[in-house]
């Protein structure tokens, strides 16, 4: 029923806008490693490319917009390979775009460089060349600044889902399953869930890359290489490693 509604909600827009907002307003884990001197990389070979945070080149006039402009027009001919002879669509293209703040930032603020702000305007032209083609191509851009994206990229989003920090029973359903394993005890557990949560006066918990990425290696590198892991040993990790603060921007959101 959720994923109708969902499809419900989108039919009407999807036509004119194919640009999907996801925001987090921390680290989501959702940044992949790729060749670092592509701008545009085809993850997967069925349909789904990642722009790169090199598309802003290195300053050169005119460059950003060039790289911004050959990704979409990549991106577009892939788009026009999937229609088939009827007009109909018989696969998609998804270009995700990974901090999307540091490519589409507003150009109200008064420091833009002239080249971040054509930029904008390159990838904004990009998503609208997508739009009107009738192409089954959809952007997805993921940012944990959405405040810092530019007005009009904001407007072009079809729908905008926000992934907020991880509560209480989402904390125990990531860690429960390991700690488990390593031996603790459900007090155990529930008293580290509550350690990662909002306390000692901090208004926010734990993100989930602060989990996953810094709690857990934590734990295996204090211990290593003869140290057993213990609960005792699990409250000195924590609070070694406090979790990430929001983007100051950002704390009204969380």
């Amino acid at each position: 029923m959720e994923d109708f509604a969902l499809r419900q909600k989108l039919k009407p827009r999807a036509i004119h806008r194919r640009l999907l907002g996801l925001w987090s307003p921390f680290s989501n884990s959702s940044t992949v490693i790729f060749n670092p001197s592509a701008t545009l990389i085809n993850v997967s070979r069925r349909g789904l490319f990642a722009l790169s945070l090199n598309a802003r080149g290195t300053g050169a006039v005119g460059e950003m917009t060039s790289l911004l402009s050959a990704a979409f027009s990549e991106v577009k001919q892939a788009a026009k390979r999937r229609t088939g002879g009827s007009g109909k669509h018989n696969s998609g293209i998804i270009l995700l775009v990974d901090e999307a703040d540091a490519l589409a930032q507003s150009r109200e603020l008064g420091q833009m460089h002239h080249e971040d702000r054509a930029g904008v305007n390159a990838l904004i032209r990009g998503v609208d060349d997508l739009a009107t083609g009738n192409l089954p191509a959809i952007v997805i851009m993921c940012t944990n600044r959405l405040d810092a994206l530019d007005p009009a990229v904001r407007r072009r989003a079809a729908v905008t889902f926000t992934f907020t920090r991880p509560n209480e029973d989402q904390r125990t359903a990531f860690l429960k399953p390991v700690l488990e394993e390593l031996g603790f005890s459900a007090q155990q557990i529930h008293s580290l869930v509550v350690m990662t949560g909002a306390t000692h006066g901090r208004k926010y918990g734990y993100t989930y890359s602060d989990l996953a990425q810094r709690l857990l290696p934590g734990l295996l590198l204090a211990a290593y290489p003869t140290t057993a892991i213990t609960f005792d040993l699990a409250k000195e990790v924590v609070e070694r490693h406090p979790p990430t603060p929001p983007f100051r921007e950002l704390e009204s959101h969380e």
